[in-house]
């Protein structure tokens, strides 16, 4: 299963690089206000993934990462990078300087635990690592990250992006959404979150109890939400069900950017945070809603 859970987390982890796509691709009728980088030098790192093939254990030797749990890292613009540490997720500021690299303390999502002792040691100490990074060279279609030493602590290798789904006429399924404090969280159990948009130029679904759509505009990475329209049923349960909806509702109508890695969707909102996380229902699921 940690190999499954990996593969899903590598291209969730993956979708974090469209903060960067919304600074020049940005949809200009979003909500939110992306970020003025106006004077921002591009970082020669930045717009690049990269899987994790080898790192420096405790006892100095040179290690290769659990098999299906490699950490993967993105760097964005404007100084950020983003990944997955091999269950977890993480994201932290960077600064280069010539060949140097300074990565800050690392901040870390609980929304998928490690569960074995194996993959926390190995995800505590690639964060150790990351952190500990001075500088950085390419060789070779691998990224290497070294001490102030000079001893290598973390070696990459390029990470392919996989082939993506469309996002008309297909129906998403709500899988994980932020909460106030950037906290990710699962739908309430015995409830279902559903998104389709059409060509047409509007989107609809199930908020969890009510039907709701809305009038959508979109580009290569940019959404707006316009005007959303829902149904006035209320349901008693399961408990917190009309709370999830609101807060589902309000965060569709900051939908800014959105990017699809393989099976998944995510929408970002104008400050470059990813906000509702989806998964493509199988076509007998979707047989089922309709």
């Amino acid at each position: 299963m940690i190999g499954d859970g990996h593969t899903i987390l590598a291209k969730i982890a993956l979708t974090i690089i469209v903060a960067a796509c919304l600074v020049s691709a940005g949809y200009s009728g979003g909500t939110g206000t992306p970020p003025d980088d106006a004077d921002q030098v591009a970082e020669p790192l930045a717009g690049t993934a990269w899987d994790l093939v080898a790192f420096r254990a405790d006892n100095g030797s040179v290690a290769a990462p659990l098999p299906g749990a490699q950490p993967l890292i993105i760097f964005g613009d404007s100084g950020t990078l983003s990944g997955s540490a091999g269950c977890n997720l993480y994201a932290a500021s960077y600064r280069i300087n010539g060949s140097g690299i300074k990565v800050e303390p690392v901040a870390v999502t609980a929304a998928y635990p490690a569960k074995a002792q194996e993959l926390m040691q190995q995800e505590s100490r690639y964060q150790e690592l990351l952190v500990a990074a001075a500088s950085y060279r390419i060789e070779d279609e691998r990224l290497v990250l070294s001490g102030p030493s000079g001893r290598d602590l973390l070696i990459f290798a390029r990470e392919e992006l996989p082939e993506s789904v469309p996002l008309l006429d297909t129906e998403w399924q709500l899988s994980r959404y932020c909460t106030e404090g950037s906290t990710v969280v699962s739908p309430v159990p015995g409830t279902t979150i559903n998104l389709t948009f059409d060509p047409d130029g509007t989107l609809s679904g199930s908020a969890g109890c009510n039907a709701y759509s809305a009038p959508y505009r979109v580009n290569e990475t940019g959404i707006a939400v316009e005007r959303i329209i829902a149904t006035k049923a209320s349901a008693t349960g399961p408990e917190g069900i009309m709370e999830q909806e609101a807060t589902y509702l309000a965060l569709l109508r900051t939908a800014a950017g959105y990017r699809i890695v393989g099976d998944t969707l995510v929408v970002i909102d104008g400050n470059g945070r990813a906000i509702l996380f989806y998964t493509r229902c199988s076509e007998g699921t979707e047989r089922e809603h309709r």
